[in-house]
């Protein structure tokens, strides 16, 4: 793998050399812009204009909540075995599951799409915690978990780049934890930016190269189903993600945030500001 500094461009020199955190003094003045920012931006400027720069927050739907309780899930029995280098029960991490997705859905609002139901979300749930609990927690020897890291890109860049790794193993490989609808795809995940800006903290902040980045994914079927996914990245696609982070910062500190109709994204079912920018609420 290339071992060369990451020097190709003025973030990319700023990066390089932010192995120190990011000074606090001038972290009230900075931005942050993380993976999740970036991709609502690529997709759709003005989707982005709402959320982040207008801050108008749409409710999760049901499988989001669900998404992010499993989450939380796999958190809690990670952090433990940080220290007990032993799984939780199925059950207890089951229990832990409904009694977490019944509190989200009894503290905030949730728009529930058309079909879902809470039982069913709440079922299928404890259905993906065992399946992740059988079939990947076990080989899993956890060092940090939900770890935030900040990237600095130098002085004159109104942005910190900002990111959390789900799971940092003990041999320092990075893996993140998906649950899909759909089978995940190899081509999809070498060019995933998520698995690029995982790599680009890790070699900004800690001075080398990750040994591995991996997906660990539970595909959402009848009966859900484990996947794996490994990917590599080199200084070249830190390099490159460098530069379209340049580039994103100009476009968003000019003040142009454009819609893109062209898309699975810009529908009623997708896009929460639909009824805002394209229907009619949009003031044609």
């Amino acid at each position: 793998m290339n071992q060369t500094p990451l020097c190709s461009t003025n973030l990319a020199e700023a990066a390089a050399n932010a192995g120190a955190p990011v000074p606090a003094e001038r972290r009230p003045q900075k931005r942050q812009l993380s993976y999740t920012q970036l991709n609502m931006f690529l997709r759709c400027p003005r989707q982005y204009e709402y959320r982040y720069m207008r801050g108008l927050k749409v409710p999760p739907s049901g499988a989001m909540v669900q998404s992010r309780v499993w989450h939380e899930t796999v958190e809690f029995n990670y952090r433990q075995k940080i220290h007990s280098d032993r799984d939780l029960g199925l059950g207890e991490m089951q229990e832990f599951f409904v009694s977490q997705f019944d509190a989200a859905l009894a503290s905030e609002e949730v728009a529930f799409e058309p079909g879902e139901k809470a039982g069913k979300l709440k079922d299928q749930g404890t259905a993906i915690v065992a399946a992740h609990h059988k079939a990947i927690a076990p080989a899993v020897r956890p060092l940090l978990v939900e770890e935030h890291f900040t990237v600095g890109l130098g002085e004159d860049f109104p942005f910190d780049l900002a990111g959390v790794w789900d799971l940092v193993e003990r041999d320092g490989t990075i893996a993140d934890n998906k649950a899909y609808s759909k089978t995940p795809q190899q081509e999809d995940l070498d060019k995933d930016l998520q698995f690029t800006i995982y790599a680009l903290g890790f070699r900004a902040t800690r001075g080398e190269i990750e040994p591995g980045l991996r997906m660990d994914a539970i595909v959402k079927t009848r009966n859900p189903r484990a996947v794996q996914l490994h990917t590599r990245r080199t200084n070249g696609h830190c390099r490159w993600l460098l530069g379209l982070i340049e580039q994103v910062g100009k476009a968003i500190a000019s003040g142009i945030f454009y819609p893109n109709p062209n898309g699975w994204h810009c529908s009623p079912k997708f896009c929460g500001y639909w009824d805002r920018c394209m229907g009619r609420k949009n003031g044609r």
